[in-house]
């Protein structure tokens, strides 16, 4: 899947990165950080950002495993708190991928579709498993890799169960006023190029379901809808300088938005 990106000015980037600052939050000044994002993380390949489930595949270096993180966080929030567009709509969908684009993000297939109804008793959690999957098989990848990404994704979301901490971010952050969304993304680097597998999903028009988390919802009761997309990113954005902008522009998101674990 190797494909040819445009050179980028360094300079120019992190301005147009800056573009992208985020507000404060009030909140921040009372939250405890969730993990020492700017720290060492080499033995973490899961992670929760914002309302997504991360996982990286062994073998992707510290940078470019920060810069994904980090990208997602700046383009995820900034559509949601900066642009006040609704999560889990096309809209909302439609200007991430932009925001992601230029932030280095090469959206190899994109697309945003109704999902059709499951199966009675196939949770919320399975079913975007199940999109995942079908995600991979639609790329040109084949081999161990092609396996790898969804089992991975899979693993992702166990393994989240047992860290209360990053559970507990992404409980809270996936319930919306009408449903709930969340983001599952599985992440791989082979000879130097960086692939994401991310899929978006939402449920609309439902009231919340109290004591049941969201993941555990049947989906074939709710109105469901995915955003499904394969993004390759250009290694010439990625380095300290511009992983640096990231941090500023996220501000207080970064150690209140994002929290590691071991799969």
């Amino acid at each position: 899947m190797e494909r040819k990106h445009k050179r980028i000015n360094v300079a120019k980037r992190n301005k147009l990165i800056a573009t992208y600052k985020l507000p404060s939050t009030a909140a921040a000044q009372h939250a405890s950080p969730l993990s020492a994002e700017a720290g060492a993380d080499e033995d973490f390949n899961g992670a929760v950002v914002n309302n997504s489930v991360f996982s990286f595949v062994a073998g992707m270096s510290r940078l470019n495993r920060e810069y994904t993180r980090k990208s997602y966080l700046l383009a995820s929030s900034y559509v949601s708190d900066v642009l006040k567009l609704e999560r889990g709509t096309q809209a909302w969908y439609d200007e991430f991928i932009r925001v992601m684009t230029s932030l280095g993000w090469l959206p190899v297939r994109s697309s945003f579709e109704r999902v059709a109804n499951s199966k009675k008793g196939l949770s919320v959690q399975m079913a975007a498993l199940n999109i995942i999957g079908s995600t991979v098989a639609s790329t040109s990848l084949t081999g161990s890799l092609a396996m790898t990404l969804p089992k991975l994704a899979a693993d992702a979301f166990e393994a989240l169960k047992q860290h209360p901490q990053s559970f507990d971010l992404f409980t809270r952050n996936t319930t919306t006023h009408e449903g709930g969304d969340f983001g599952l993304a599985s992440c791989s680097e082979v000879d130097g190029e960086v692939l994401m597998v991310l899929v978006i999903y939402s449920v609309h028009g439902v009231s919340k379901k109290v004591g049941i988390p969201f993941i555990e919802w049947d989906s074939s009761s709710v109105q469901a809808f995915s955003g499904r997309t394969c993004l390759v990113l250009n290694p010439a954005v990625v380095n300290e300088a511009t992983i640096k902008q990231l941090r500023e522009s996220a501000g207080d998101k970064v150690s209140l938005a994002i929290a590691q674990y071991r799969i």
